[in-house]
């Protein structure tokens, strides 16, 4: 069977454009992964999760000072990645932290 989602695609919600592959990713954890996508016909931004499939190339880490990411795409994929590694760890049933 062929992996019919090879590069983590996904589709604008914003306008009718398909298969828009992700500029940049981080690691959320182990399994998982927080893309960035930035819509090359209208320039929405936005993040999705993926659990990580075995043998899919997973996107570059965005460079902080690299010309070549978007900025906003940067930003929202490392906040996204932060959120799901808090979701993960306070999940786990742990008591918050003492004030």
């Amino acid at each position: 069977m062929t992996d019919p989602n090879p590069l983590y695609g996904d589709a604008c919600e914003a306008c009718p454009t398909c298969d828009v592959l992700p500029e940049s990713a981080v690691r959320d954890g182990v399994e998982g992964i927080v893309a960035g996508y930035r819509c090359p016909n209208c320039g929405h931004v936005w993040t999705c999760g993926w659990q990580i499939v075995p043998g899919r190339a997973i996107p570059p880490e965005p460079a902080v000072d690299s010309p070549i990411f978007n900025r906003q795409v940067t930003a929202q994929v490392h906040e996204q990645a932060a959120i799901a590694r808090a979701r993960k760890h306070l999940s786990k049933g742990q008591p918050p932290p003492a004030a």
